[in-house]
């Protein structure tokens, strides 16, 4: 193994609660209708492949009702709610430092991979040092969600590695572990308490 990709979301720091409070968040600037349509959306495209990010967010985006206000919502509210609820309430889980320092030691790439964009400001909110990183990914930039097949490739020729020496770490089989699966990457799921 010469690279470990580690999921953000519910693998990097638990999660728990987090639904509520964007609810709540976004409740209180009556946008959970726009919320609830996110939700849906990202269940709709959830493994498909855009050429590009300009591309995954066009057609994100025209999947509401209004898709200017959508996009506005979506990066000039929802995404900073959510780096804010982070830096209040989340700091990362206990082992991760310790086990980033160890794999860097011997000679691992590590790389963060998140479906969700703003993924530097959202590290740096639970207290992560993204010079632990040597690349950062989001799913929109690499032209589709987990699983998307073509993302997790992009992934591998972007830090010049085969998919068999790369492992992913994330929480969720149905995402993570199925988009490794995909491209032959050996995947290992984490729960809550780290293992």
């Amino acid at each position: 193994m010469k690279a470990v990709i580690f999921d953000l979301d519910g693998t990097l720091y638990d999660k728990s609660g987090l639904a509520q409070r964007l609810i709540f968040s976004q409740l209180l600037r009556g946008r959970l209708g726009m919320l609830k349509r996110e939700r849906e959306v990202r269940k709709e495209l959830r493994g498909r492949h855009f050429e590009s990010e300009e591309a995954f967010y066009k057609a994100f985006f025209a999947r509401f009702d209004r898709p200017e206000l959508a996009r506005r919502w979506y990066f000039e509210e929802y995404m900073p709610d959510m780096v804010s609820i982070l830096r209040k309430h989340y700091r990362m889980a206990p082992w991760v430092e310790t086990t980033l320092l160890e794999l860097r030691s011997k000679g691992r790439k590590i790389v963060v991979f998140s479906d969700y964009g703003s993924v530097r400001e959202k590290l740096s909110a639970i207290g992560f040092n993204l010079a632990w990183a040597d690349f950062i990914f989001d799913a929109p930039s690499l032209g589709g969600l987990k699983p998307c097949k073509e993302s997790f490739e992009k992934i591998c020729q972007e830090i010049r590695l085969q998919p068999s020496e790369c492992l992913m770490v994330g929480d969720r089989e149905d995402t993570d572990g199925a988009g490794a699966r995909s491209v032959g990457m050996p995947f290992k799921r984490i729960t809550k308490t780290g293992r």
